[in-house]
């Protein structure tokens, strides 16, 4: 295809069509969500989620989960992954074996009794772990222990944008992005912007 310059008589070549982003050009990264499930953050969350099309893991703490069963119950059918994040979220390395295995195991099956499936994925809360905690969690089964790479402190309310613009400057193709539906009010809220402002990065979440 050529364009005619009739003013000069000249012949140019055409400018190609700007060819559409590749999705995922970026790569990928993975999207968690801890300390829930929440009666109005999770729901709100899910949401967001369902709309853009994109799917997550929600690390439970056992008492939540046993009081919001319905909630966990939606992660699961809307196609989520469901891990154990403790019953009461204490930092597991000050507690003895059995009381660790007491916390994951106790998770586990309020997991199990509400989606039918038992967890492989797990994540300590506050990330604390040895080797002890590691041998407890495998001992129940939990033999996948997930931390993170980005940790926007939304636990902490900051703003929603703030939330959105620790993410965004942070993460990196492969990044696990830690997030809370248990606690961090505008969580919600910085979720659409943190998936807008990934896919204009190229960046899939999965």
């Amino acid at each position: 295809m050529v364009v005619v310059a009739a003013a000069w008589g000249l012949v140019l070549p055409a400018v190609p069509a700007q060819a559409a982003p590749e999705p995922c050009a970026a790569g990928h990264v993975r999207l968690t969500f801890d300390d829930g499930p929440h009666p109005t953050a999770t729901p709100d969350i899910l949401d967001t989620l369902a709309e853009h099309g994109v799917t997550a893991t929600f690390f439970v703490v056992g008492r939540m989960a046993g009081a919001h069963p319905a909630l966990v119950r939606r992660e699961d059918h809307e196609g989520h992954t469901v891990g154990n994040h403790s019953w009461d979220h204490p930092d597991l390395t000050t507690l003895d074996r059995a009381r660790v295995v007491t916390e994951l195991q106790e998770t586990n099956d309020v997991i199990e009794q509400v989606t039918g499936t038992t967890p492989t994925q797990w994540r300590p809360p506050y990330g604390a772990t040895n080797s002890a905690v590691e041998a407890a969690a495998a001992d129940v089964g939990l033999t996948s222990m997930v931390l993170w790479t980005v940790d926007p402190r939304d636990w902490a309310d900051p703003p929603a944008t703030t939330v959105r613009d620790r993410v965004l400057q942070a993460v990196r193709p492969d990044s696990t992005i830690l997030l809370h539906d248990g606690t961090g009010a505008h969580t919600p809220e910085a979720l659409p912007m943190i998936l807008a402002g990934l896919a204009d990065m190229g960046l899939c979440v999965r």
